[in-house]
């Protein structure tokens, strides 16, 4: 038998290749097959300007092994097959199984019978496994027992495997549709006529490593018959009878497997050298990224490098920290990670979470009209930015659901002064009906396809200059409109209705399949390449990013139907053969190298259960390779590991506080004195002067945004009017309160409420369960009153306080002042928790000496916090101060309503309080407190963070640096 052709890894295939075709003479009538496409872009220029092959004279045939055998198909079957859309596959398949679910005793009917929707999830896994046996020449038998396997559904499918793909490969046949692996299966079953139409032709199988049992089927017939030659790339061993690389266990196998030997051509012996190999350590991604940027720089002449990328992800990263901006990149990306894939799903989520009634859900909206796409549209000056900017500042500001259409741009507006509103409205209608208007009354997948048209027509027609200045956004939208919108378009069950939700489960699964081509335009210069991309090809230099081992060799996602334990059942490849593959291409690229640096991480890598990054077994090899060749462990002295590091600082246990400079503290004394405080403010002060200092002394405010549950502050505002409106009747009169109807409160509370903006903000479920939830609670609230004369309701209240010589004014609300049993009361209402100084606070003499000795000369760094440990909130206290001084009558005691627990009582006094007790706690503590904090307030140097639980709920925690 002819020997296979090997030419050594480590040197360039394609140029060796080049040469033994030049010795061949005629191309004409050579067929070059590749494992893949691109490989024939670099054989071309080669044969064109090698120096032994007189010209003018006809190319060979290069195409790859899919193409060919594709090819083959169509020329030798009685009538032309037509491709098999992806759709048509699994809706095919659902017929298969529903017939196979309706047949008595068979295992799937013993489960219920998925729709196609359900079945959708199956569906995808089943088409491709058909696929997978077809490709490799297996008939598959029945898997029974597979209950404790997989689940119920995937082991019954199983169960059923042969009679799923006879009646698969059946339907087919009646349709006459072709796949990729069906293509495959008549060709080996047509050998004969193969090579009948072969014969006087020389076929080249060129770079080929692991076979699929149809191509192993082909090649070996066609090898027999002398037509086709193997030239493989590879470890020289193989044709030395000695142990060669693990990784060339393929090729061994396929070695084996034909009865034959590898021989080198004479003028490729001898050419053995090894690559200089650094490894670098980093972190995680960016610092890989920083060390790869450095490196680039260092290496100067950027020709014959290329940067290899085991994760696709890593690609824009890549191209933002690459010397030359304009790289050569031979990828596949996937779609569903672009802005176009994102602009797509912000379009299906509109339409998911629309209310009934049309309007759509304000999150959403704002999501839409932030993609850089549509911002970009129109003129260069980019005038719907602006236009969305100021929709956005209004949507936060509206209701839940907004209705899209009744939006008109307030031109009047000074930001939106010099927009050209000529051309904006035009670009705005066209834009929502776009996004929108034709997306929302889709029945049919090829309704669905209409609308991602007009939305492709849309960014072509109107952001036409974008295209030409991100050509890889370009290349999404024309994947977009060439293979996603032909595929729903196409399918035979396009025009048939399906739900919302199942035409969105057709589209996400197909985005979430497709990848984006990317071909190199010239092949020479600096590449940036995936680890399949580099098949057959030769770099001097390489930079090899995120060798771990998640990437190198790769985990395969878990396959629901078929695990990869259970491959191996039916002869199908599984994680071994990929580890060879995978192993090989790494291998192989590297041999044939000058110099590579690899880098990889080393340590926790955030997301699922925090996992830890592991460097690729590869690497470990060549490390423990060179250990091995030098006897020893290295070191880093070696320098053949490099570590990244970037200078550290400290990190701060606490947010930096804000230094009070004189200008600050002169701002700050003119407000205090013309301004004043308020219990609010001063409660802000004590538990965190740096909120203080945002909310009293800067422009800084909190975005204003739409609450998707119930605002609580609004609501209480709600209940505050609620109370007033129905308790003014009795004020000044003594009332049983407990025993007034509940009716008239309830009743007060429905309208009020359903005259708010808060009403026609939420959902109907929403209004609903407030509603009744609302009118509950006032009813216990009523219930539990107690009988009082209301002295007075929302009661303004303005007092001072001195301190370091400086009047203070303090200015606040009352919310209910009462008499009962002749003791004077005040009451605020909380519909939230706010506590009430701790009960031990009043007696702590400690503290007491402490604030009452706090002068200029006292030292005293903790004194605030534990002012505020002690009191926890000094708004009810501050109520009782404001009442004393503007009254001149200090109440007896003071509490909360907590109208979010019906309306309970709670007092700072307990029942056990002696009337002097609370004489000293209210005119003589309270005052010292207060005086205390705004004494502390004038002469702070610094507004200091206090960090605790309330900073999850604070407006300031993005700018304080929590």
């Amino acid at each position: 038998m002819q020997p296979l052709t090997l030419i050594p890894w480590t040197t360039d295939f394609m140029a060796a290749l080049a040469d033994l075709m030049a010795e061949r003479g005629s191309l004409s009538d050579t067929i070059v097959l590749f494992p893949h496409n691109r490989p024939r872009r670099h054989l071309k220029p080669l044969l064109r300007d090698h120096p032994a092959i007189e010209k003018p004279v006809f190319m060979p045939e290069m195409i790859s092994i899919a193409d060919f055998i594709g090819g083959l198909h169509k020329r030798l079957a009685p009538v032309p097959p037509v491709q098999a859309n992806q759709l048509d596959l699994v809706s095919l398949l659902h017929g298969v199984v529903s017939d196979i679910h309706g047949r008595p005793g068979s295992q799937l009917s013993k489960l219920p019978e998925l729709d196609i929707e359900q079945f959708l999830a199956w569906g995808m896994p089943l088409a491709g496994l058909m696929d997978d046996l077809l490709r490799q020449d297996v008939t598959p038998q029945d898997l029974d027992y597979m209950e404790g396997e997989v689940s119920p559904y995937a082991a019954a499918l199983l169960g059923h495997l042969g009679d799923i793909q006879r009646e698969y490969l059946a339907r087919l046949e009646d349709r006459g549709w072709a796949t990729a692996g069906l293509a495959a299966r008549f060709v080996t079953g047509h050998m004969d006529e193969v090579i009948t139409r072969l014969k006087g032709k020389t076929v080249l199988a060129a770079g080929f490593y692991a076979l699929s049992g149809s191509e192993d089927a082909l090649f070996k017939a066609l090898w027999q018959e002398g037509i086709l030659h193997p030239l493989i790339h590879g470890d020289p061993a193989l044709a030395d009878d000695a142990v060669p690389h693990w990784s060339a266990a393929e090729h061994a196998a396929w070695l084996t497997r034909w009865r034959t030997k590898a021989i080198i051509p004479p003028e490729l012996e001898g050419h053995e050298r090894t690559p200089e190999v650094r490894f670098c350590e980093g972190y995680d991604r960016h610092s890989q990224l920083a060390r790869l940027e450095e490196d680039m720089l260092d290496a100067g002449n950027l020709a014959g490098t290329a940067v290899i990328l085991p994760d696709e992800g890593a690609l824009l990263p890549v191209l933002h920290h690459l010397p030359e901006k304009d790289p050569n990149i031979s990828m596949g990306y996937p779609l569903g990670r672009t802005s176009l894939a994102r602009l797509v799903e912000t379009l299906l989520s509109l339409q998911e979470n629309r209310h009934r009634d049309g309007r759509y859900y304000w999150r959403d909206v704002i999501n839409l009209i932030r993609h850089p796409y549509l911002r970009l549209l129109g003129p260069e000056d980019a005038p719907l930015r602006t236009i969305f900017q100021v929709w956005e500042g209004e949507i936060r500001q509206g209701e839940k659901f907004i209705d899209v259409a009744a939006w008109e741009p307030p031109y009047t507006d000074e930001s939106l002064e010099g927009v050209d509103r000529a051309i904006v409205e035009p670009l705005l209608r066209d834009l929502l009906a776009g996004s929108l208007d034709n997306f929302e009354n889709t029945a049919t997948l090829a309704d669905l396809a209409d609308a991602l048209t007009g939305l492709a027509e849309l960014l072509h027609a109107s952001g036409e200059r974008l295209w030409h200045n991100y050509l890889i956004d370009a290349e999404c939208l024309f994947r977009l409109t060439t293979s996603v919108i032909p595929q729903l378009k196409g399918a035979e069950a396009s025009h048939e209705p399906f739900s919302r939700t199942t035409q969105y489960a057709f589209l996400r699964r197909m985005l979430s399949m497709e990848r984006v081509s990317f071909e190199p335009d010239p092949i020479a210069g600096l590449q940036v390449l995936g680890v399949l991309e580099t098949r057959l090809l030769h770099f001097n230099r390489l930079f090899v990013l995120d060798a771990i081992e998640e990437r190198l060799p790769g985990t395969n996602p878990y396959d629901p139907l078929l695990p990869d334990p259970l491959r191996n059942l039916l002869g199908l490849p599984d994680s071994r053969e990929r580890d060879n593959v995978s192993g090989y291409n790494f291998y192989r690229l590297l041999m044939g190298a000058d110099e590579a640096v690899i880098y990889y991480q080393d340590g926790v890598q955030p997301g699922q259960l925090d996992q830890k990054a592991v460097r690729s077994r590869f690497v470990e090899q060549l490390l423990w390779e060179r250990e091995q060749k030098q006897g020893r462990a290295m070191t880093p002295e070696d320098g053949i590991i490099d570590t990244v590091t970037f200078p550290a600082s400290p990190i701060p246990p606490e947010p930096p506080a804000v230094t009070i400079t004189a200008g600050l503290g002169e701002t700050l004394l003119n407000k205090l004195t013309s301004k004043g405080l308020s219990p609010s403010s001063l409660d802000r002060y004590m538990n965190c002067p740096k909120q203080f200092f945002f909310d009293y002394l800067t422009g800084v405010r909190p975005v204003k945004s739409v609450e998707d549950d119930t605002d609580r502050s609004e609501f209480g505002s709600l209940i505050h009017e609620v109370l007033t409106e129905f308790l003014t009747p009795y004020v000044n009169v003594e009332t049983e309160l407990g025993k007034l109807d509940p009716t008239p409160l309830t009743a007060l509370f429905s309208d009020i409420f359903k005259a708010s903006p808060l009403y026609k903000r939420l959902s109907l479920d929403g209004r609903m369960g407030l509603m009744e939830a609302g009118r509950y609670r006032l009813t216990e609230f009523l219930a539990g009153q107690q009988t009082a004369t209301l002295l007075g309701l929302e009661k303004e209240a303005c007092a001072s306080i001195e301190a370091e010589g400086v009047t203070v004014p303090i200015k606040g609300r009352l919310d209910r002042v009462e008499q009962r049993d002749g003791r004077l009361v005040i009451l605020d209402y909380k519909t939230g928790n706010a506590p009430l100084p701790r009960s031990d606070f009043w007696d702590d003499m400690e503290l007491r000496d402490r604030m009452e000795t706090f002068d200029p000369d006292v030292v005293d760094t903790t004194l605030l916090a534990d002012i505020a440990s002690g009191v926890r909130s000094v708004q009810v206290p501050a109520y009782v101060y404001l009442h004393a001084r503007s009254e001149g009558q200090v109440p007896d005691n003071a509490g909360l309503v907590n109208l979010g627990d019906n309306g309970k009582e709670q007092l700072m006094f307990g029942r056990k309080w002696t009337d002097e007790e609370c004489a000293e706690a209210t005119g003589e503590i309270i005052p010292l407190v207060i005086r205390t904090i705004v004494t502390h307030m004038l002469r702070a140097t610094r507004f200091e963070a206090r960090t605790g639980k309330r900073c999850q709920w604070c407006d300031f925690k993005t700018a304080c640096g929590r």
